[in-house]
Order: structure tokens, then sequence, then C-alpha cells
């Protein structure tokens, strides 16, 4: 008897217990489709958080003061530039406001610093249209890609050349004003994708016309420390810290990436235990099924063995009853849980959304985009697992089978 003359007995033999058997797959199903779901899910966060940080240089430190004890202003942007490992320091000078272009209105953080140094900051940084603005220009002003776009991102919010009014309010005398002014459209972005430093929602001023505008006197609200090597972060971090103590805030978008990169992993690796665990369950189901199949089907097998069928076909058998039931649930397992992976997806990036109150992100709300990423090896891995563990489970019901006497089994009642 071939190979396939065996699985055309055991399906046959499946099929007649088509309730159990399908039980006993769903459990097979279910563990395999939570391990894709979760490597795909994972796999596509880890990519989420390098695409939002990669477009942020791997090498930038920012710095913003704690209260009011400590003033950014040149004399320590000069400090700073001095230490030992640092490239550039880039102050900045930012403000919440309100953007009107042609009757829309746009909330926006608008950012004063010197433009020519923002590759620095956003290596992929590059321009669908117009250019820098100089710091000696007063009115112009650099438009994210997301911002130059109405806010249902349909329509176009404001085109190169075009004029546009920024307006916030202050206090004076403990009095609301609200102070404007009018810029000329001289660059838009293209797309970046940072989330930390939300460039696309950001409009850019020269420092003088920020310092003007927001009246900041000679002081900045911070500044993007750059250094010679993302390896050179954390020495130049400590220094910071060891001479201005707790008076600065001080970021690392490389160290807040590894820390939620080691968390994910963390909360990733509890999941995929669990789904393991749901897996040994099935394997119990498939031992419970096969071994029930054997008791119901003793007088058969002695049938078989009085016709010949020797303890290995028996064996044989009995396993490739097994090996339907994974092969069966982890084919189907694995494509459930890609589809179950979109759906992962498509629910976060629906329902989480971060939002921030302070700082440089102020006032900005980010969405996970979460994409799956499935590598092909682990597909077939979590596929050759559920094969094997249902192979396993199914070996000592098997056994038990092939070793039944043939005399015994047929007076079986």
């Amino acid at each position: 008897m071939n190979i396939f003359q065996l699985f055309s007995l055991s399906f046959e033999a499946l099929n007649e217990r088509r309730l159990r058997a399908g039980l006993t797959t769903l459990m097979v199903v279910m563990g395999a489709s939570l391990l894709v779901a979760l490597n795909g899910t994972g796999n596509g966060f880890t990519n989420f958080v390098n695409s939002q940080f990669s477009s942020l240089g791997a090498n930038v430190l920012i710095v913003s003061p704690r209260g009011e004890t400590i003033d950014i202003d040149d004399r320590l942007v000069n400090e700073i530039a001095r230490i030992e490992g640092v490239y550039d320091v880039l102050p900045y000078i930012q403000q919440m406001s309100t953007i009107t272009s042609g009757g829309q209105e746009q909330t926006s953080i608008v950012v004063g610093g010197e433009q020519s140094k923002l590759p620095l900051l956003f290596p992929t940084m590059n321009f669908e249209s117009g250019t820098f603005v100089s710091e000696t220009d007063s009115i112009g002003i650099v438009l994210g890609n997301e911002l130059a776009r109405s806010s249902d991102q349909t329509k176009t919010f404001a085109t190169l050349g075009q004029t546009v009014k920024i307006k916030y309010q202050t206090y004076v005398e403990q009095k609301t004003v609200v102070i404007q002014r009018s810029f000329v459209v001289r660059g838009i972005l293209n797309y970046i994708g940072s989330g930390i430093v939300p460039a696309d929602q950001m409009a850019f001023i020269s420092t003088s016309a920020a310092k003007n505008l927001f009246n900041r006197g000679n002081k900045f609200d911070g500044v993007y420390v750059v250094t010679d090597d993302p390896e050179l972060n954390d020495a130049v971090l400590q220094e910071l810290r060891n001479r201005y103590g707790n008076d600065l805030i001080i970021i690392s978008p490389q160290v807040i990436s590894n820390v939620i990169q080691q968390i994910s992993s963390g909360v990733y690796l509890f999941i995929r235990i669990v789904a393991m665990v749901s897996l040994l369950v099935a394997s119990v189901g498939i031992i419970t099924t096969l071994q029930t199949s054997v008791m119901e089907r003793i007088k058969e097998i002695g049938l078989l063995k009085a016709l010949g069928f020797t303890r290995n076909l028996i064996l044989g058998l009995f396993l490739c009853e097994a090996m339907i039931i994974g092969i069966i649930g982890g084919t189907i397992g694995v494509a459930f849980g890609m589809g179950l992976s979109h759906g992962m997806s498509m629910l976060l990036s629906r329902s989480l959304h971060f939002g921030t109150s302070a700082g440089v992100t102020a006032g900005q709300t980010f969405s996970l985009h979460i994409i799956p990423v499935f590598d092909p090896w682990n597909l077939l891995s979590t596929w050759i697992l559920c094969v094997t563990l249902s192979m396993v489970s199914g070996f000592y019901p098997s056994w038990r089978a092939s070793r039944l006497d043939p005399v015994v089994a047929l007076r079986h009642e």
C-alpha cells in the first residue's frame, strides 16, 4: 500500500467523524493564526517605528529648558556647540498658531530656525516645489507636505507664491491679544513621515521672522543638537546632564526607538507564548481525538491486521490522520492569520491615536498606520510546526493501535 492510499483511508476515517475532527482542526487553526498574525503585526510595528525615527536623523538630540530655571540663548548655544562630539547646534523658536489661506484655516506648529540646516535633522527632506527661506527673509514661509493640503486631504490649502496669514493669541497686561502677520509661501516640502517631530504638519520661517512675530527677544525655545555620530549620542547627552543638571530636558529619538522596540518585543513574546499554549491545547485535542478513534475502531483494526496490515501500516494510517489535521489546520491557520493581522492593523489605525500637549509635538495627534510584514520563512516554519506537533501528538494513539492483538481486537464488542 502506497502513501496516497494511506492518506485516502485516513481522510475517509476523519470524514466519518467530521465534527470531532473539525473541532480538533479548529484548535490548530487558532494557534497557527495567532502566531502568524502576531509575527506579521510585530514586524509591521517594528518597521513603523523604524520609519518614524529614521526620517529624523539618528544623531540628533532635542534639548529644551525645564521651566524658567535656564534660558536658551546664543551664549548657551555656543557652549553646547563646543562640547566634544557635537557637529552642529540648531536653535529653534516654535509657536502653535492658526494659518489662514483662501478662507481655510489649519492649526500648526510654526517653527523659526536656520532652514539651510534642516537636512541635518531630516536627511530625507526635499522639496515638492520652491526652496528654503533664507535668514534675511522676513516674509517667506515653507509648508510641510500635509499642511499644504486641506484638512480633508482632498484639496490644496496653499500653493507656491500664495500669501498665507499666521495668527496666534498672547496675553498683554492680562488681556488677550491676537497677533497676525502675512507670509508668502516660498516652498512646499515632500512627505517626510516623521512622527516625533511632525515636519509634514509644520510650517517653517526664518529665525529673525520668528523672533519678531512671537516676541522671543534673544531667547530660543530649544535646540537640536547634531552629533558627529549616533554612537556619540550617549556621551554628549551625559555631558549635557553633567553641565546643566535637570535644567534641560534632553530627548534622544534613538533611545526612544530602542525602548519602544524592547517593550513591544517583550509584549509580543508574551503573546506568542500564549499562542504556543493554544497549539499545545490543540495537541491534547489531537491525542484525545485519535485515542477515541482507536477505541471506536478496535474491531476495524483487528480486521485490517487479519487482512495482512502490518504494525507499521496501522501506525502510518493513524499518523496520517494526525498529519492531515496538521496540514489542514496549519494551511488554514496561516491564511487566516494573514487576514487577521491586516484586520488588527486596521483596528489599531482607527482606534489608537496619540496626542501631545507639550514639547516639540505640542497639539499634534498621530495615528498608527501599521502595514503587516510577513516573512516567508516564518510562515513556512509555523506550518511545519503545526504538522510536526500534530504528528507528535498522534504518535502515542497510533502506536497503541499498531500494538493491538488482532484476535483480541476482533472479539472486542
